[in-house]
């Protein structure tokens, strides 16, 4: 019995199954370097290993074509707006703001009583006959009650008394603001009626600012001509007299605020339907192109994984049997 084992220990430490053990580890380790030599791989070695198709990176340069066209159209669309919103802030101050120059925007004061109703009285008239002055597609805005009206209102010092020739003074720091609106459809139809009838006086020993509201519509028709649905735009324009140094400067100025929004009802010509079609296409390409390149990514950092876990088992069997 004990001639047997030993026959058999011999039998298995020969020379023949040392070489096919040794033949069987070098398989599997030429095998497992193909496989990590594969993993590593650019697409074009890939391509020349095994003639399989870079379906990945033709799908990421399609993605990437696909999304610098959406960010090119966008960045353009961007710019219409900046440039839609700055027009018209260059335009509402000459409308409103009497002899204005564009180089004067800093400086641009009044210094007597009389200048000062008299801008505020441009302001009515100007705003009054918007519709035959401006050039481009403003209106009124109009709620429940009709047309938006315009707003003038004074910011005082709710009590003061000053006296600089006998330098004496009192001033209750808190302020109030008086209002009076005026309705566009009224003043259009006699300006100087509606002057007449204005009830608003300054009180310049008293006055902090004096601020002028108005509100205007318009809509961006140039966006049909990059192939995009135009939007509507609300603005919020004021003419601020500012006359918080008491100096005898009063400087002014006007600032716009803009709401951007769809329009509730419009059509767009054969053409430029088309080609809102066109983007919504291509919206849907990019979603479909971003989930396939996930899928397969994951699909490639799975693999890895497993390569990984399979090269350390390797390795600790070849060493555990080494």
């Amino acid at each position: 019995m004990e001639q047997d084992k030993s026959s058999s220990g011999r039998h298995d430490d020969s020379p023949l199954s040392t070489e096919r053990r040794l033949a069987s580890r070098s398989k599997a380790v030429e095998d497992l370097r193909r496989k990590l030599k594969y993993f590593f791989m650019n697409p074009c070695e890939k391509f020349k290993a095994r003639q399989r198709k870079p379906w990945k990176l033709i799908l990421q340069i399609l993605k990437i074509c696909a999304i610098t066209f959406q960010l090119i159209s966008f960045g353009l669309s961007n710019q219409m707006m900046v440039t839609f919103k700055e027009e018209n802030l260059l335009t509402f101050r000459h409308l409103f703001l009497k002899g204005y120059i564009d180089k004067n925007v800093d400086t641009y004061a009044v210094y007597t009583k009389a200048e000062v109703y008299d801008h505020i009285y441009f302001i009515i008239d100007q705003y009054a006959n918007l519709q035959n002055l401006t050039v481009d597609n403003h209106a009124y805005e109009r709620n429940e009650r009709g047309c938006t009206p315009l707003s003038i209102c004074q910011d005082v010092y709710r009590n003061s008394s000053i006296f600089p020739e006998n330098e004496t003074f009192y001033l209750d720091p808190q302020i109030d603001r008086e209002c009076v609106n005026i309705y566009p459809l009224q003043s259009l139809v006699n300006a100087k009626a509606v002057r007449n009838r204005l009830n608003f006086t300054l009180d310049f020993q008293r006055l902090v600012s004096i601020n002028v509201h108005l509100a205007l519509k318009a809509i961006n028709v140039q966006t049909v001509q990059h192939h995009e649905l135009p939007d509507c735009y609300d603005f919020t324009i004021t003419v601020m007299f500012n006359n918080r140094a008491h100096s005898g400067k009063m400087k002014m100025s006007l600032s716009s605020d803009f709401d951007m929004k769809e329009c509730k009802d419009g059509e767009v010509t054969e053409p430029s339907a088309r080609t809102i079609h066109f983007h919504l296409l291509s919206d849907l390409f990019i979603i479909f192109a971003c989930f396939t390149s996930l899928i397969l990514c994951t699909r490639s950092v799975i693999n890895g994984i497993q390569l990984q876990r399979v090269s350390k088992e390797s390795a600790f069997f070849f060493y555990t049997t080494g």
